[in-house]
């Protein structure tokens, strides 16, 4: 009887360790049963800041390479001490897949995040990608802002700017610790300043585009910031001002108006030129003698018609003449 009791005793122990140690052995199972190339390829994120608003996120990736065409991918973002959240705007591709998702707002500071990629399908196990990273690391740098070209009375002109909104709050404060590349795309030469404006002669002819250098001092990712768009001023010595092309055309239309109002009152053009002959008309002319030749004809023939008439009269009048 005791016997029993102790045997039953350790069956129930073991099936209680047994229901405890269940979910740690499936995971480590299904870990070790990932099939590799199956987890989410070509993994990358990247951070806008804002100026008036808190910073997004978006990630992006390729479907494993022996992935089955059912699996499906799940993006989890977990902040330090935090619980997991998963994104909540998804990219799919044509088949339904995800292939990327947003993160409307973020919270980037000194601690480092986890960004899970998790995958599902029905066909076969499918492995996670994990990313453990710093945010402002991922961080994509606008184009400056509030970009402005003043040409004085003087010589120069001065082109100034702000720095591109960031998520660095030492960045904001002080924006001396960025420096800033500027090409000039008409002579493909480029400079590397650390103020936030610069002097140009006024006399040439600029198209300048603007970014941050990549070797900034402040505590954000060492990549150049996107270019603005290009900014023109300056004039070119070689070609014509528009408002001096405009007023040569204007007195050259006045000139030749008053050059032809001159000729025309003083009739120069008939003295320099004399009456041009109207052409002949041949087909009227041809009409004309052929008229003059059938009126020819015909008084030809009344004209032979008169003296044959003539001569018969005189005949008769002989004939009928009474004898003496």
């Amino acid at each position: 009887m005791q016997t029993n009791n102790m045997t039953h005793s350790l069956r129930c122990a073991f099936l209680s360790w047994l229901v405890v140690l269940y979910p740690i052995l499936k995971v480590a199972f299904t870990e070790e049963e990932d099939v590799d190339g199956t987890e989410a390829a070509n993994f990358s994120c990247a951070v806008y800041s804002y100026t008036l608003k808190a910073p997004s996120m978006n990630c992006t990736w390729n479907a494993g390479r022996t992935a089955p065409h059912d699996t499906q991918y799940f993006l989890y973002l977990k902040y330090y001490k935090e619980e997991e959240k998963e994104c909540p705007h998804y990219i799919p591709d044509k088949r339904g897949r995800h292939i990327g998702c947003y993160f409307p707002n973020v919270t980037v500071n000194e601690k480092k995040v986890t960004l899970t990629v998790n995958g599902s399908s029905i066909e076969s196990p499918v492995k996670k990608h994990k990313n453990i990273t710093l945010l402002y690391e991922l961080e994509k740098i606008g184009p400056p802002q509030n970009i402005t070209v003043t040409c004085e009375m003087s010589s120069n002109c001065i082109v100034e700017w702000k720095a591109p909104p960031t998520s660095r709050r030492e960045v904001r404060e002080s924006n001396s610790c960025l420096s800033y590349q500027i090409k000039d795309e008409i002579r493909n030469t480029t400079d590397t300043i650390q103020s936030t404006s610069k002097n140009y002669p006024k006399n040439v002819r600029y198209k300048l585009r603007i970014r941050t250098d990549d070797k900034s001092k402040c505590p954000v990712a060492g990549k150049f910031g996107e270019w603005s768009e290009p900014i023109e001023f300056g004039t070119d010595p070689t070609s014509f001002h528009p408002t001096l092309l405009l007023l040569a055309v204007v007195i050259t239309t006045l000139g030749i108006l008053l050059l032809f109002c001159i000729c025309k009152r003083c009739h120069t053009w008939e003295k320099l030129h004399g009456p041009i002959p109207q052409p002949k008309d041949i087909y009227l002319q041809c009409e004309k003698n052929a008229e003059k030749a059938w009126m020819d004809l015909i008084s030809t023939a009344a004209a032979n018609e008169k003296i044959t008439v003539v001569e018969e009269v005189t005949a008769n009048c002989e004939k009928h003449e009474p004898h003496p």
